[in-house]
């Protein structure tokens, strides 16, 4: 809302400039320098300037291609650790969540899951997260995750204390990468995961 307002503002404000430059140094009459005028003010300041004030995205909804190298990475890490989540999972003490590619429609989404159970090289989860794509009737039960396809998991405690999540680390990488510094809403919410640190 704010950089809308900001935009709209300054839109207004270059007329000015706009009518100096056309009717004193161009020489050009009233009329066809405030027509010039208006029209740079009002359609190519605000198109400009929107393409360079980027509206940011929240790390939750931010679009990331699964094979960028920072998601890989952070994939790879969690997989390496996907043992100690399936001993957990066994446990049963602790709130349990995989992150796995899965096909809504025409799209294939990564989306969370609560996990229930492991068996023969599987991990039973439904899904906990709000797809994009549309839930279809045999997305409402209980799936059967490889351990292959798992790309990331998370053990949350009493606490609310994090372990695994990688790919959350992940996204803000990327996010700095994009955008800029992180916002001090999400370096909070980082701050809950045991396995890493941000640094950013």
């Amino acid at each position: 809302m704010f950089r809308l307002l900001t935009i709209t503002i300054i839109s207004f404000i270059s007329i000015v400039p706009f009518l100096a430059f056309f009717h004193r140094f161009l020489e050009l009459n009233d009329n066809i320098a405030g027509y010039f005028s208006f029209a740079l003010a009002w359609i190519l300041t605000p198109f400009v300037l929107l393409r360079i004030w980027r509206a940011k995205p929240g790390l939750e909804t931010l679009p990331v291609d699964p094979d960028d190298p920072i998601m890989q990475e952070y994939i790879a890490i969690s997989r390496n650790h996907l043992p100690r989540f399936i001993n957990e999972l066994a446990a049963g003490k602790l709130e349990t969540y995989i992150k796995f590619p899965h096909s809504f429609g025409d799209e294939i989404e990564h989306v969370w899951g609560l996990a229930h159970s492991c068996q023969n090289n599987e991990i039973i989860t439904s899904i906990a997260s709000d797809p994009v794509g549309e839930i279809q009737e045999k997305d409402m039960g209980r799936l059967k995750i490889s351990y292959n396809d798992v790309e990331d998991w998370m053990l949350i405690n009493e606490k609310g204390e994090i372990q695994g999540g990688y790919t959350m680390l992940a996204m803000a990488k990327i996010y700095e990468r994009e955008y800029g510094k992180l916002p001090r809403r999400y370096i909070n919410d980082l701050s809950s995961f045991l396995d890493f640190k941000w640094e950013g």
